[in-house]
């Protein structure tokens, strides 16, 4: 309980000011946001709107909006929820494996590196959450009962990312054939395993029967599995993206980094260390631990190779729960070297706890009323760049290319697109609906970020795009982190 009454303080006083004023919704969560807001006034996802993932993440905020308004203190108190869920869970998990000591160290080191570098209510989370459900639930026992329940929380976890819920099944499919033993190990198998999948059938076909009977199978399937195959290829999405690292800035930035450095090397490299001393030792562990750690690292190695082709840092904190359980669990060991990481990693946590906070809380600020509610910046480009089109848009108004400015504002987006990219991730004929759309609805203002004035290198299907703006459009405000230009 002490652990969860510090997360929970820690991360209020992460995503507002005191006493209770959010700060600005950043990040990619903004995307899932406005996907609500279209699905509220009628449209469907891939037929009237741009996603690659299922509707699960876009149909759960559709529901909390319609509950409690569209406010920004309702998703920074979701951003508050969902840490709490998700620290609950591993600190659940953990304790299934490690001493309750242990167990508080995994729920710190989560929390301050792993939640707090990626504070951003996208699907990645909501998904793992599942997951990570799904794997305290087998921690526990090994029931008829308990694997339906693990594969119908894959089935919910597919419905917010695909892959995570897909390969998290194949895992702990393949955990059930390599500890499955004793008379009648095929019948056991065979029958564990129709437990394990046809509840996951039952979650997952329902939903996609609906969207294929709403836009057509061949456009649900275009765009959840051919198009991230085909598509999901740009540069920022490339396996590089896992040596990609953050802009650092003052004291804060050293955290970001220790953070960076810390998730980048555990994650990985975890799963080989514990593969390489449950080979080793074997024989010596108690089976049933040998059981657990064997879990957790199929899981855990499941989740990491979803997201090997683009391994950014959101994606990699996003799965790095199982890791960072047993990382702590490797290192508690009585030697030399691993006593004294533990005290590292300790002394580490408590700092962060103690930092992160308070730094956030006396930062400077400005707090603006805008038409999703009161909110505090603690950036001046983005202070800048929302109050300007506060005094230059209304509510409903169409915008493009900014998500976090057009949900603050409650602007729309015009056509499929929230924004444009300069790869081929945006798709010829999205851009031509996309300009329809614009000339429909006489969209005044579009927001350039930085690469879109800047000569396009890679290949792209911005042409029309960009000549349809110097056709229509002229430039009327510059900033720091780029450019609005309005109609004519």
């Amino acid at each position: 309980m002490l652990s969860f009454f510090i997360s929970a303080v820690f991360l209020y006083l992460r995503t507002f000011l005191l006493p209770a004023v959010p700060l600005l919704t950043v990040g990619d969560e903004s995307h899932y946001f406005l996907h609500a807001l279209r699905m509220m006034h009628g449209q469907l996802p891939y037929k009237d709107y741009f996603t690659f993932v299922p509707p699960g993440t876009d149909l759960l905020y559709v529901g909390i909006f319609r509950l409690l308004g569209v406010h920004q203190w309702v998703v920074q108190g979701l951003l508050v929820f969902l840490g709490l869920f998700l620290i609950s869970i591993v600190m659940w998990d953990a304790q299934k494996v490690l001493r309750t000591s242990s167990a508080i160290l995994t729920t710190l080191l989560f929390l301050v590196f792993d939640v707090n570098s990626a504070l951003d209510a996208t699907h990645h989370w909501w998904s793992v959450l599942l997951v990570m459900t799904a794997i305290g639930v087998l921690l526990g026992g090994r029931s008829p009962a308990r694997i339906v329940l693990a594969g119908s929380l894959c089935g919910f976890a597919t419905l917010f990312t695909q892959t995570y819920g897909c390969l998290s099944l194949l895992a702990i499919a393949l955990y059930l054939v390599l500890t499955t033993d004793g008379v009648g190990r095929i019948q056991n198998l065979v029958r564990e395993l129709l437990l394990l999948c046809l509840p996951f059938v039952l979650v997952v076909i329902p939903v996609v029967g609906y969207y294929s009977d709403l836009i057509g199978f061949r456009t649900l399937t275009y765009w959840t599995i051919y198009y991230p195959l085909v598509f999901f290829h740009a540069q920022e999405n490339s396996p590089l993206a896992f040596f990609r690292t953050p802009r650092f800035h003052g004291m804060s930035g050293i955290h970001l980094l220790i953070s960076f450095i810390f998730m980048h090397t555990v994650v990985p490299l975890i799963y080989i260390l514990c593969a390489i001393r449950l080979t080793r030792e074997k024989r010596r562990m108690d089976p049933l631990q040998w059981r657990k750690i064997l879990l957790l690292t199929l899981v855990g190695s499941a989740l990491f190779v979803s997201i090997m082709s683009a391994p950014t840092f959101l994606r990699l904190c996003a799965v790095g729960p199982p890791a960072i359980i047993l990382c702590v669990w490797y290192l508690d060991r009585p030697s030399g070297p691993h006593y004294w990481s533990t005290i590292a990693l300790w002394g580490a946590a408590i700092i962060s706890i103690l930092y992160l906070p308070i730094s956030r809380q006396l930062h400077r600020h400005v707090t603006v009323n805008l038409p999703t509610g009161r909110v505090a910046f603690i950036n001046d480009q983005q202070y800048d760049k929302v109050l300007w089109l506060a005094q230059h848009t209304h509510p409903g108004e169409t915008f493009l290319n900014d998500t976090n400015a057009a949900f603050a504002l409650s602007l729309e987006s015009p056509g499929p697109l929230d924004f444009v990219t300069t790869t081929e991730f945006t798709r010829p004929q999205q851009v031509d609906a996309l300009i329809l759309s614009m000339t429909n609805h006489q969209t005044r203002y579009v927001y350039l970020y930085p690469t879109l004035t800047a000569p396009i290198l890679t290949k792209n299907n911005l042409e029309p795009f960009l000549r349809y703006l110097g056709e229509n459009y002229h430039l009327v405000a510059i900033f720091s982190d780029g450019q609005i230009l309005e109609r004519n």
